[in-house]
C-alpha cells in the first residue's frame, strides 16, 4: 500500500511538473510579444527576453499615428470579415449538414464526398485560379468579395463538423414536429438547431480565430487591410521596426485575449463538447 501511494504521488508530481513546462513554452510567445512592444528596436534584437526597464511607448504612438494605417480601419475590417464571414458559414453548412444527415440519396452522397475532399485540398493552392476567376468575371477585390471567399474556405469544415453532430440526433424528434404539421425549414431551425449549441460554439472558435488570424488571404485575395496585415506594414524589403511589429501583435491579439479571458468557461466547453459530440 505505501508503494503504491508512493508511486502515485511521484506520477502527481511529474504530471504537475509537465503541465508547468507546456505552460511556460505555451506563455512564452505572448510574453515576447508584450515585453517586446515596449522595448527599443536594437534592445529587442539583442535581448528579446529582457523586461523593458524603464518601458517606452514610442512603439505604441508610431502604430496609432502611422499615416500608412489607421487603426480604427484595421479593426473594422477585422471584425466585419470575422462576424460576416462566421454567420454565413454557420448558416450555410448548418443547413447543407442537415440534408446530409438526414437525406439518403445518391446526390447527397456525392456531395458528402465533395465536402471531404474539400478538406483535403489545401487553401493556399486556389488562390491563383480563383484570383483569375475574380479578374475574368469582374469581380472586384474588397471586403464583401473576401467574407464569401472566406466562407468557401471554411464550410467544408464546417459542414463535416454539423454533419457528424446531427447524425447522433434522434430522429423522433423530428417526427413528432412533423406530426404537428412541421416543414423541414421548421423542423431544424426550432428543434434540431437549439440542439447545435455545442457544435455551432466549436465551429464559432475555429472559423472566427481562423478569419481573425488569417494574413495571405487579406492581402493576396481581397487586398483588404486588416490587423494582421497591418504588421505588413512595419516590414521592408531590407529591415524591419521589431519595436512597431510587436506593437501590432500586440494590438492583434489582445482583443482574442480578453475575449478569453472574459468567455473561458463557454471557450473551453464549446472546445470539449463539440470534440466529444462530432
Amino acid at each position: 500500500m505505501h508503494s503504491m501511494k508512493k508511486n502515485a504521488t511521484i506520477t502527481f508530481v511529474i504530471q504537475k511538473l509537465l503541465l508547468v513546462v507546456v505552460g511556460i513554452f505555451m506563455f512564452l510567445p505572448i510574453y515576447i510579444a508584450l515585453v517586446n512592444t515596449f522595448k527599443d528596436s536594437g534592445i529587442i534584437l539583442n535581448e528579446p527576453l529582457s523586461f523593458p526597464l524603464p518601458p517606452i511607448f514610442d512603439n505604441i504612438r508610431t502604430v496609432l499615428d502611422s499615416p500608412n494605417t489607421d487603426l480604427v480601419q484595421l479593426y473594422k475590417n477585422t471584425f466585419i470579415l470575422v462576424f460576416a464571414g462566421t454567420a454565413i458559414t454557420i448558416l450555410v453548412s448548418s443547413m447543407a449538414s442537415y440534408f446530409l444527415a438526414r437525406v439518403k440519396s445518391r446526390f447527397s452522397k456525392v456531395l458528402r464526398i465533395y465536402f471531404l475532399v474539400g478538406l483535403m485540398v489545401p487553401y493556399v493552392i486556389i488562390y491563383l485560379p480563383l484570383c483569375i476567376l475574380m479578374r475574368n468575371t469582374g469581380i472586384p477585390f474588397g471586403v464583401p468579395s473576401l467574407i464569401f471567399i472566406f466562407v468557401s474556405g471554411n464550410i467544408a469544415f464546417s459542414t463535416f463538423m454539423y454533419t457528424n453532430f446531427i447524425r447522433a440526433l434522434p430522429v423522433e424528434l423530428e417526427e413528432s414536429a412533423s406530426i404537428d404539421g412541421a416543414g423541414p425549414f421548421k423542423r431544424f431551425w426550432l428543434i434540431l438547431f437549439p440542439l447545435l449549441k455545442p457544435c455551432t460554439a466549436t465551429i464559432l472558435i475555429f472559423v472566427g480565430l481562423g478569419i481573425w488570424n488569417d494574413f495571405q488571404t487579406p492581402l493576396l485575395m481581397g487586398q483588404v487591410q486588416t490587423i494582421t496585415v497591418g504588421i505588413y506594414t512595419a516590414v521592408g524589403p531590407y529591415s524591419a521596426n521589431w519595436g512597431v511589429v510587436f506593437a501590432y501583435v500586440f494590438f492583434a491579439a489582445a482583443p482574442v485575449i480578453v475575449l478569453y479571458l472574459l468567455a473561458q468557461k463557454s471557450f473551453v466547453a464549446g472546445l470539449t463538447s463539440g470534440a466529444l459530440k462530432g
